[in-house]
């Protein structure tokens, strides 16, 4: 490990519960080179060590994923940005949807994030045409473009079936060809292959190995009184002006049967979801937002041009959207990660330490894993973890590491 970076060990010590099981590993590169990668914890409830190369279902984090497969492909040529989705996918056209461009499909703003009317059991998100069927006939919740709201479960199944039209190619293919092999990674799946599950580790969810929230099923008394806090949490957010619904939020986030879905089953780990369920390793996620940190190339291999990338991390929203309450700084399939720090002034130039510029751009999943490039400090970082929380809760462990992260790279240039 490069000395500037050692005290990134401290931050991924947060990610880990001070007893009991679980486990993280950071893998961070600085100007093309691996400057840090580091493991801790367990990868199981037995206590085998979390190594750098273990494998970790991440969640969102595969939506930073396939938006970059999106533009590889876009930059090929074989997909515009600017043209109708409908174009490539003409059933889409149904329901009033044939002017939505891909670009703001990847932006969160087709207005297509409400997955519980789509599905009846949640056994339906591993019926790929199920669900991109159900999703050419629906109609968006807004007008197009006009807003933006977190698409956390329909993402993966509108752009990678979009994908999918354009190319002729599946989906796990065009990852693998476009991004895994070019790159020489070899951790980095969206459908687990079946000789690869050993490498997997345990996802140690609140003591469960399920998502655990209260879906229909439950008690009467209880889903009455859930549905009377969404009512009122909605009215006051549409007192104070925001754009925030509480009731989008549980139609985006939420599908019917959500308390039964087993994160570690196998079914799950092999289903093709691509937007939230990428099992990787935290070296192979570290190496591709390199190369996104390196505009667009790492070792001579080339993803993709520079002025793709530029497009690709230009912001498309500000503020709170419909489905999640914070400002996520949407940009094209990404969002910009969060970090503390200074703002100082040298020699009349200003700097932020320890702030993610405004260039950087990548994804995090629920739970803690993510990953982003930062352009300015020529910055890859990836965290990878099975537990949901450590010695901070949940997602703001992310913070820490981002705030490491963005210091070291600033010693280390110095």
């Amino acid at each position: 490990m490069d000395p500037e970076f050692a005290p990134l060990v401290r931050a991924l010590e947060l990610y880990v519960p001070l007893r009991g099981p679980g486990g993280a590993a950071l893998s961070v590169h600085h100007r093309g080179q691996l400057v840090a990668d580091i493991a801790i914890g367990t990868r199981d409830r037995a206590g085998a060590p979390m190594e750098p190369d273990t494998l970790v279902m991440c969640l969102s984090t595969a939506k930073g994923v396939t938006a970059t497969l999106l533009h590889i492909v876009a930059d090929r040529g074989e997909l515009d940005l600017d043209a109708p989705v409908a174009r490539y996918w003409p059933e889409f056209a149904q329901g009033g949807k044939g002017g939505i461009t891909v670009s703001e499909l990847v932006s969160h703003r087709a207005g297509l994030y409400a997955v519980r009317p789509l599905i009846d059991q949640i056994e339906d998100i591993y019926d790929w045409p199920r669900m991109v069927e159900a999703l050419a006939r629906a109609a968006p919740a807004h007008a197009p473009g006009r807003d933006f709201g977190y698409h956390a479960w329909t993402f993966g199944w509108l752009v990678g079936e979009l994908l999918q039209r354009a190319t002729g190619a599946s989906f796990t293919d065009l990852l693998r060809e476009c991004i895994a092999e070019p790159l020489g990674l070899e951790g980095l799946y969206i459908g687990l292959p079946e000789h690869e599950r050993a490498r997997v580790a345990q996802t140690i969810e609140w003591g469960s190995t399920k998502l655990g929230f209260s879906t229909p099923g439950g008690s009467g008394r209880l889903r009455r009184a859930a549905g009377a806090s969404v009512e009122v949490a909605g009215r006051a957010a549409r007192a104070l002006g925001l754009r925030f619904d509480p009731s989008d939020m549980v139609g985006a986030m939420l599908p019917r049967g959500l308390s039964s879905l087993d994160l570690n089953s196998p079914v799950f780990l092999r289903a093709v979801i691509p937007s939230l369920n990428g099992v990787f390793d935290a070296r192979s996620l570290s190496r591709l937002y390199a190369a996104l940190a390196g505009g667009g190339e790492l070792d001579g291999v080339r993803l993709m041009s520079r002025a793709a990338i530029e497009r690709a991390r230009a912001d498309q929203n500000v503020g709170l959207g419909r489905v999640i309450p914070f400002p996520l700084r949407v940009k094209m399939g990404y969002h910009r990660p969060i970090s503390l720090g200074l703002r100082v002034s040298v020699r009349g130039r200003s700097k932020d330490l320890g702030i993610a510029s405004a260039d950087a751009f990548g994804h995090f999943g629920l739970g803690g894993s993510g990953a982003w490039a930062d352009p300015e400090r020529e910055l890859g970082v990836a965290v990878v973890t099975n537990c949901f929380a450590g010695r901070l809760p949940a997602d703001l462990r992310t913070v820490g590491v981002c705030t490491a992260a963005a210091f070291a790279a600033d010693r280390r240039a110095r």
